[in-house]
């Protein structure tokens, strides 16, 4: 069983990644299409939900024993037990412009762009992935890294 985590601010490409691995034989569990059961409630202020984190682990591991390799991208994967993950990817954006223009074009509120460019610069991600134990690889998309060899690195480090 392989189970593989995709953390990083929204807009790093998480869900791109994600879909390449499903076509490296990964199942691919998007919390996004969960997050009505798994919230507490949606924050209008911070214009996200509001997840709780027991319902998502208690979710993740129901989708681990139905596939044995699993992928997962989430700007919360990270706070998963690094018990129940082999991987945790950490996409991180050294080129900001790149991150805000992409966030802008998802619609973002300017309060919701510096948060997340703050969130960001302070690679929060990153700490919290180091902090919770997990085996982290960090790529950097905004080094125009190619998508295959980010692919391919990552499936080396998990045979």
């Amino acid at each position: 069983m392989t189970t593989i985590i995709i953390t990083g601010t929204p807009g790093v490409g998480k869900s791109t990644l994600a879909e390449a691995l499903r076509k490296k034989d990964f199942w691919r569990l998007d919390i996004h299409h969960y997050y009505e059961d798994i919230s507490t409630a949606y924050n209008r202020s911070k214009q996200c939900y509001d997840l709780d984190m027991k319902k998502v682990e208690k979710l993740v591991k129901e989708k681990i024993k139905e596939h044995p390799k699993i992928v997962i991208d989430s700007h919360v994967a990270h706070l998963l037990p690094s018990k129940l993950v082999d991987l945790c990817v950490v996409l991180v954006c050294s080129d900001l412009k790149l991150l805000q223009k992409r966030l802008e074009k998802r619609g973002y509120t300017q309060k919701k762009v510096r948060e997340n460019l703050d969130a960001e610069i302070f690679q929060i991600c990153l700490l919290e992935s180091l902090e919770n134990g997990h085996n982290v690889m960090i790529f950097d998309v905004g080094k125009k890294q190619s998508l295959k060899k980010m692919v391919d690195a990552i499936y080396l480090k998990t045979k």
